[in-house]
């Protein structure tokens, strides 16, 4: 398999003396730079200074070239000048291990559509599974997925009315969905770093019930139980489910 050059997108410059200069665009085309450079002698040979980190003279050490690059390239991801790479390779040792961790626990969980999985829509638009009611699940085209190690997500931002479990078909394929989880499993603001899992596609198909098995469906039975037989509301439902919906 060919060799993935991971630093492509990434200007490098070399000077006179030594010291290279990796850039991407900043803000209004202006490049933002951070330099790296040999100093030998024992222990960490290299050094490296990140633009914007912790001021102009800070510098870093490392034992090798290709830890400096990675360094600046996990840097510029890390300020929203790179995008998110779909490998993985902008985590650092200890958040590897923790993705790891996570993607084991998260293929461990089987069975109905998983938050953050993602359904096909008969026009083939991909929407992603957000929020579980009980009865189906809601999608949702955008919003924030964060994971734990046990493969747990939450999400935040907008939901899209809720669709029956029926109407799930499990297909064979799979698709990279983006979470995030806490760097270092330490919280606070700032410290998320993105992930890239495989998440399961389902298809949505019509489904329908007759008369009886809507009104022996679960969500049917709750809203008999909460309005009465004979409320509208109860009987709204029933129509709904019928249909194959849940409103």
């Amino acid at each position: 398999m060919a060799n993935v050059d991971i630093f492509k997108e990434l200007e490098t410059i070399t000077n006179n003396e030594g010291v290279t200069t990796m850039s991407v665009p900043g803000a209004f085309g202006i490049p933002v730079d951070c330099e790296y450079w040999f100093v030998g002698g024992k222990g960490d040979q290299w050094r490296y200074r990140l633009s914007g980190a912790d001021g102009p003279r800070v510098s870093y050490s490392h034992p090798s070239e290709h830890g400096c690059r990675i360094a600046i390239r996990r840097h510029f991801i890390t300020v929203g000048l790179v995008e998110v790479p779909e490998d993985n390779s902008h985590l650092d040792d200890e958040n590897q291990l923790i993705a790891t961790e996570i993607l084991t626990n998260w293929n461990a969980r089987m069975g109905k559509p998983r938050v953050g999985d993602f359904l096909r829509l008969p026009d083939g638009t991909l929407k992603r599974f957000c929020n579980d009611t009980g009865d189906g699940m809601q999608t949702t085209k955008g919003g924030s997925f964060s994971i734990g190690r046990y493969g747990g997500v939450s999400y935040s931002g907008g939901l899209d009315s809720p669709l029956m479990w029926e109407r799930f078909k499990p297909t064979d394929e799979t698709t990279k969905g983006r979470f995030w989880f806490f760097s270092h499993d330490r919280a606070g603001a700032g410290r998320g770093v993105d992930v890239f899992l495989p998440c399961r596609i389902y298809e949505l198909v019509d489904f329908t019930m007759t008369p009886e098995e809507a009104e022996a469906h679960p969500a049917a039975i709750s809203s008999r139980e909460f309005w009465g037989a004979e409320s509208r509301d109860y009987l709204n439902r029933v129509e709904a489910l019928m249909r194959g919906e849940l409103r």
